[in-house]
């Protein structure tokens, strides 16, 4: 072989040598988040974002496969149901949800649900824990996209919400769904929710998990 061929195919390999250690030195213990698949970019121009908060990537904290990462850069789908990572060479990862056993994103404590027989179990998928003591309370948040009369592309978000009690899923959409499940303590939530000015409309929230632990206060009472 020509030497001068001969060196630069020795200096080819050394920079590809050079920057796999650099790579693996970035990747450290993190390499096994970065093994999923790679999110497919949109068709489709939309006048917002199908993520949570932002699109862009955020501070999070992950249960990943039990291995716990304090600090890794992640992002909700609404709409595909995905959450998403940022390897080191700018790839973004969707990671496998059976792995996931929980994440901290942005004020949310989120859980990847595997529908099961129980009575009323919601569809597998990303869930918000908002609450969890003797009952457990579930959001999921979903973005659909949708079109508007001069066909213009827009995601529209809507909230479920899940009350597990007593080995039973129930899906709570108002008031009255609600302290239907919570007997038998209607008059005294009743009575609650006055003092407390709470408005299942105005922030359903914040409504279903106050009264929630409330009724958990009374029947832990007796």
């Amino acid at each position: 072989m020509d030497k001068r061929l001969f060196a630069q195919e020795t200096e080819r390999q050394k920079s590809i040598d050079n920057a796999a250690v650099t790579y693996m030195r970035v990747v450290g213990n993190k390499s096994a988040l970065y093994y999923g698949v790679v999110q497919k970019d949109p068709d489709l121009q939309t006048s917002n974002h199908p993520y949570l908060k932002d699109e862009l990537y955020a501070k999070a904290r992950l249960s990943y496969h039990r291995m716990l990462y304090p600090e890794v850069l992640l992002r909700l789908d609404l709409s595909k149901d995905e959450l998403i990572t940022i390897s080191p060479d700018f790839c973004n990862i969707v990671l496998f949800p059976e792995h996931v056993d929980f994440v901290e994103l942005h004020g949310r404590h989120i859980i990847y649900l595997r529908k099961d027989i129980l009575p009323g179990c919601p569809s597998t998928g990303y869930y918000f824990l908002i609450h969890s003591g003797n009952c457990m309370v579930l959001l999921k948040q979903i973005a659909w996209l949708k079109e508007d009369r001069y066909l213009s592309r827009y995601y529209d978000f809507r909230n479920f919400y899940y009350l597990y009690k007593d080995s039973v899923y129930h899906r709570i959409r108002n008031k009255r769904g609600l302290l239907k499940e919570l007997r038998p303590y209607q008059k005294e939530l009743k009575w609650f929710i006055s003092a407390s000015q709470l408005r299942f409309r105005h922030n359903t929230e914040e409504f279903i998990t106050r009264t929630v632990s409330e009724y958990e206060k009374l029947s832990s009472a007796l």
